[in-house]
């Protein structure tokens, strides 16, 4: 099993294996995946979260194109920022890179498709179903036997349930039942990746207020 980044383990739990579509609204899950760059620029400790702003600890570009594409984007500004605001402006390319990345890596496919309308759609199906499936699988294994989770892994269950994913681990259990799961399994998890997933889940809060009005 390969060891993936954060955004590619969320990028695979998110997307069907098969047809290559989003679990979830497309916005939602692009908030997602923006926190999981986010997550691994804090797991490498190239940037912290303070006072619930993003704050650069290690400048140094690192040769990986996702991320020293996100903190390129944070150095750029004069002032820190909010973790939600960081989710929302990262969110519009997040998914189209942290995809580049995966077809990369020979994980996944991209295809696009037009419709009548013109509108491009892009899917990402997996060359290999079962290998894209791992992520998911193990997620639902560790936390079925209620076994203690590293770091990313805790920071990667948290951003499922802030994508609003939680449904994609589903067996025997409802729901709220996998939300609860979630959170029990993430109470030791870093402040930062705590704060992390805050700032998603008010991203895709404000998604829905959006919608609603």
């Amino acid at each position: 099993m390969r060891n993936l980044p954060l955004a590619d383990e969320l990028f695979l739990i998110g997307h069907d294996e098969y047809t290559g579509k989003p679990h979830v609204n497309s916005v939602i899950l692009d908030s997602g995946l923006a926190g999981a760059v986010i997550g691994e620029l804090l797991l490498t400790g190239r940037v912290v979260i303070a006072d619930n702003r993003v704050v650069v600890r290690d400048n140094r570009p690192y040769g990986e194109v996702v991320t020293d594409a996100a903190l390129a984007e944070v150095l750029k500004q004069r002032e820190e920022h909010p973790v939600k605001a960081w989710v929302e402006y990262l969110r519009d390319d997040v998914r189209d890179m942290v995809g580049r990345r995966l077809v990369h890596e020979g994980l996944i496919t991209r295809e696009e498709s037009r419709g009548l309308t013109f509108r491009v759609t892009v899917r990402y199906p997996a060359v290999d179903a079962i290998e894209a499936a791992a992520p998911l699988v193990r997620l639902r294994f560790l936390l079925d036997r209620d076994e203690p989770l590293d770091q990313q892994t805790m920071g990667l269950a948290s951003l499922v349930r802030a994508s609003q994913l939680e449904h994609t681990l589903l067996v025997d259990t409802n729901r709220a039942q996998v939300r609860d799961l979630i959170d029990q399994a993430c109470e030791p998890m870093h402040p930062y990746l705590h704060a992390l997933a805050a700032g998603v889940d008010a991203a895709v809060a404000a998604i829905a207020l959006t919608v609603r009005r």
